[in-house]
């Protein structure tokens, strides 16, 4: 084992525990373990959310939408429709009608976004896996389903019979005198979806039909078809499929399109609360500094002792340089063993939950954050200790 290495060792594990300089090792260790396991626990925090985020988006997110190019509503046939689920690659199709609509519930009124539906809408995205309460869409009725966040805004629960859901959009044409400007529907509340916030305080399902009646709308008029794909499928496959089955001008948008954003959002704030934990760990360090100095101070006579016997002073030098990268190796590999058995707790007994939600707060912890974790603490570390012991290669006389 190299000599300069050896020292280095005795002088970090000496057994004199009341020694202030053994405390003001332990107290830098301590500091890097707390800093180490809490940009591990923040970043897989991260990574938990992104996932669950990504998640939540493929379950109300189709793989594909297709829109019409201009005006809100297109035209297609029933017979397209059965021709695009035929096509190879396409594993489940829906239409879907979406409108701005008036919520009133006894004496509470809110405006949310209607989506009338298919049945094989759960095979596009699978929302009914998401009821928290009551049943997915009954086709053959007038009941629909709200988001959780609707459901408390207006006071209204699943089968509740003190009063009707009344769902409104203006009408779409001159009013004779004495006539009302809203054409109504009212319908049973027979689910609760949550989602998140973003979803629950925005949207109620109902069947196609509903949607029909409500808006007034021929069998052929949706507002977008969805549809599931294979994993490798393009948008220039769906095109060609499309292409040769409806008239009309479309545009065609991937989810990856629709979610962007969002991906672009996340990544930014994970690089930005690096950075802050990166700091943090830096201005941890300064404690590795101050130790550093008061070993160098307090093994003065020692290390006249070794220089007499023919070290070099460029050895002295690296007996706490080896200092200093022991400390930061030993904090950054303990604090991420702490980290790493926090996240496995939580994942286990579920400690926190998403705020609003009885979703566990979710967290995953993976090999690429460890390696982040610990090349950041080591070369941070490895800056310190040269930049420290950049004069210590003599003792002071």
């Amino acid at each position: 084992m190299n000599v300069s290495l050896r020292i280095a060792l005795k002088y970090l594990f000496s057994k004199n525990k009341k020694s202030i300089i053994n405390r003001i090792n332990r107290f830098s260790i301590i500091t890097l373990i707390i800093s180490s396991a809490s940009l591990l626990i923040v970043m897989s925090g991260f990574e938990g959310l992104k996932n669950f985020g990504m998640n939540l988006y493929e379950i109300f997110e189709s793989d594909f939408t297709v829109i019409p190019e201009k005006g809100k509503k297109f035209s297609i046939l029933d017979s397209q429709i059965k021709k695009i689920h035929a096509s190879e690659g396409v594993l489940s199709i829906s239409g879907v009608i979406e409108e701005k609509v008036f919520l009133s519930f006894k004496d509470k009124t809110h405006v949310a976004y209607l989506k009338g539906v298919s049945p094989s809408y759960i095979e596009v995205n699978p929302i009914d896996s998401l009821i928290s309460n009551g049943n997915w869409i009954d086709h053959e009725s007038n009941s629909i389903v709200l988001g959780k966040g609707l459901s408390q805004i207006l006071g209204a629960g699943v089968n509740d019979y003190s009063s009707y859901l009344e769902v409104s959009v203006p009408k779409n044409k001159k009013l004779r005198f004495g006539e009302t400007p809203m054409k109504s529907i009212f319908s049973s509340i027979g689910g609760i979806f949550q989602i998140s916030k973003e979803f629950d305080d925005k949207f109620i399902f109902s069947s196609s039909e509903f949607a029909r009646e409500l808006l007034g709308l021929d069998q052929s008029s949706y507002s977008y078809l969805a549809l599931k794909t294979q994993n490798d499928f393009s948008k220039k496959e769906i095109d060609l499929i499309l292409n040769e089955i409806i008239p009309e001008k479309y545009i065609i948008k991937s989810r990856s399109d629709k979610n962007s954003a969002i991906n672009r959002m996340v990544k930014i704030e994970n690089l930005a609360v690096y950075l802050i934990f990166s700091l943090v760990i830096i201005i941890s360090l300064f404690n590795l500094i101050g130790s550093l100095l008061m070993m160098f101070l307090d093994k003065s006579d020692e290390l006249k002792t070794i220089l007499s016997l023919g070290e070099t002073p460029k050895n002295i030098q690296k007996i706490f340089l080896f200092i200093g990268l022991l400390i930061s190796g030993l904090g950054s590999l303990s604090g991420i063993v702490i980290g790493s058995l926090i996240l496995l707790l939580q994942n286990h007994f579920h400690f926190l939950y998403v705020p609003g939600t009885s979703i566990p707060y979710p967290v995953i912890l993976t090999f690429k954050n460890i390696l982040i974790v610990f090349f950041t603490v080591l070369i941070l570390g490895s800056f310190t200790s040269v930049w420290a012991t950049r004069g210590m290669k003599k003792p002071i006389i």
